[in-house]
């Protein structure tokens, strides 16, 4: 894994994912993937009771795509969004 898309953490059971680096603060689809494999790796990880997601650069948490929002995300379409299956 590229620690400039995402690092992940885990201490006694609390998993930290970090988003980016100093250099990389954004969400494209790399880092979206890497989240959704990561978010996956801890929800099968019984030993991790505690998921937190985080920014890597100091005051901002990330920014959004680098190109222009789609129509359906700037009326707030809930489709719009990826959704998570408990399975």
């Amino acid at each position: 894994m590229d620690t400039d898309v995402l690092t992940t953490r885990v201490v006694d059971g609390i998993a930290v994912i970090t988003l980016g680096s100093s250099r990389r603060i954004y969400i494209d689809q790399e880092t979206s993937d890497a989240l959704f494999e990561a978010l996956n790796k801890c929800a099968g990880d019984a030993n991790i009771r505690v998921v937190i997601v985080t920014g890597a650069a100091a005051g901002s948490f990330v920014r959004h795509y680098p190109s222009r929002p789609s129509p359906a995300a700037l009326e707030g379409d809930s489709g719009a969004a990826r959704s998570m299956s408990h399975d």
